[in-house]
């Protein structure tokens, strides 16, 4: 996403973001498009710690795709991961658009049918955004550092 759209998506995301963490009572979580822009997060501490969930998630994502491409699965439709202390789950969220990526770290005061529940409202609810049915949101090769350090500027904790 170019950087002069960001700042429409990201408060167009901004509540139904806010509503999935209370709903689903997650206590970190992040939206990333598939080259790992941030365009929501929240319960992060640290920008280096956005960045590298954010990294991380949008290899998971390429990597899930491709396995399920291989297994003839066609789509994926989540990771789960079960901690000691915290589960992760990290699901492609479509829109109009393009594919967005979820990541939602949570501990036992949720649980992983809860936040399948509330994720799927909140992909119906960022499909239907006004912002989500403009123009293609992709970068090119020659903006894509740019463009995906931009997220940060408007939702990064300081360091």
């Amino acid at each position: 996403m170019r950087s002069r759209d960001l700042p429409a998506l990201v408060e167009a995301l901004r509540e139904p973001t806010r509503r999935f963490v209370r709903e689903s009572r997650v206590r970190i979580v992040i939206l990333i498009n598939g080259a790992g822009q941030v365009l929501a997060q929240h319960g992060f501490t640290r920008s280096y710690e956005v960045m590298n969930v954010a990294s991380l998630a949008a290899a998971a994502h390429s990597a899930s795709r491709a396995l399920a491409g291989v297994t003839g699965a066609g789509r994926w439709e989540h990771l789960y991961h079960a901690g000691r202390e915290r589960q992760l789950f990290l699901a492609p969220l479509m829109t109009p658009v393009e594919e967005l990526i979820l990541v939602a770290i949570f501990d036992g005061e949720s649980s992983l049918g809860i936040v399948q529940l509330f994720y799927h409202q909140l992909a119906c609810e960022i499909s239907a955004l006004p912002a989500m049915r403009a123009a293609p949101l992709g970068t090119d090769q020659a903006n894509f550092e740019r463009d995906l350090e931009s997220g940060l500027e408007f939702l990064a904790p300081e360091p």
